[in-house]
């Protein structure tokens, strides 16, 4: 088995351990830093592929595809890489299908899905619970709101099943879950989502593609390009694809990462993959 030494190993090559990677060399060129990535390709949750358009072949978002002017972190890096966003456009009909393969699917033009009264009136006051218990969590320090033992004790899960009363807009909340956070409702702390949706300025705010929501603006030529271009600065050599990691072992002189390629020693490591994975 190879053992290669590096100061820094960064497990995952999506954007955040890409970016990490670059941050690393940029203040300081003398570190050598190796990335890890158990695909054959980076780019994490995001990934565009090529598929037939109107005008014969464009690139598709088959994951992560939206930035917000309020992600000032992400519009830098695009500044910086030379990429260009557009509007996400919202004019026309839009399609709704939730429930499974063989549910129905439904049209609407508005800014959200055609719903009975009744289910509207479930989404409205749940929204407002929602946003009102937001405003009680300290971002910075989630912890130290009020309840927050409690809120922490709890899942997203368990707050739908006591407060939200209509199958409709529990399987929204629900499909939202899994866009948003990659996880089942029964999988996030409740504290968590709150702390997510006051960071965002509210619930809607994640969804909506209003100025400075989560869905206002989208990445032309697709989002993945970002991490393949944060590849060609870091340097192509510093990237092992294929390399899963499947245990991290620290003594008193380094750290020993073991992969499916091979194990490697270092005096770092930066693990930078969703929950649900480094768990």
């Amino acid at each position: 088995m190879s053992e290669d030494q590096f100061d820094v190993v960064v497990v995952g090559a999506g954007l955040s351990g890409l970016s990490a990677a670059r941050r690393l060399q940029k203040r300081n060129s003398q570190l050598s830093v190796l990335v890890l990535e158990a695909r054959d390709r980076v780019g994490g949750r995001t990934v565009s592929e090529k598929l037939p358009a109107a005008n014969g072949v464009d690139q598709w978002d088959m994951g992560g595809q939206w930035v917000s002017s309020s992600q000032t972190h992400v519009m830098e890096l695009i500044r910086e890489l030379g990429v260009e966003v557009f509007p996400q456009y919202t004019e026309g009909k839009k399609v709704h299908h939730m429930g499974g393969p063989h549910a129905k699917i439904s049209t609407y033009s508005s800014s959200i899905p055609s719903y009975s009264p009744l289910v509207l009136l479930d989404f409205s006051q749940i929204l407002w619970r929602i946003d009102s218990l937001t405003k009680t969590i300290s971002v910075e320090d989630p912890m130290s709101s009020p309840n927050a033992e409690l809120y922490d004790s709890m899942t997203l899960y368990t707050f739908m099943e006591k407060h939200i009363w209509t199958t409709q807009i529990k399987e929204e909340i629900a499909l939202c879950s899994r866009i948003v956070f990659g996880l089942e409702a029964s999988q996030v702390s409740f504290l968590y989502f709150l702390m997510y949706s006051a960071a965002a300025g509210g619930t809607l705010r994640l969804l909506e593609t209003t100025p400075g929501s989560g869905q206002e603006f989208r990445v032309k030529g697709g989002t993945q390009q970002l991490s393949e271009k944060l590849v060609e600065q870091i340097g192509a050599e510093r990237v092992r694809l294929g390399a899963g990691v499947t245990t991290i072992c620290q003594d008193s002189e380094n750290i020993k990462v073991t992969t499916s390629a091979g194990r490697v020693t270092c005096k770092a490591v930066i693990v930078a993959c969703p929950s649900n994975l480094s768990g």
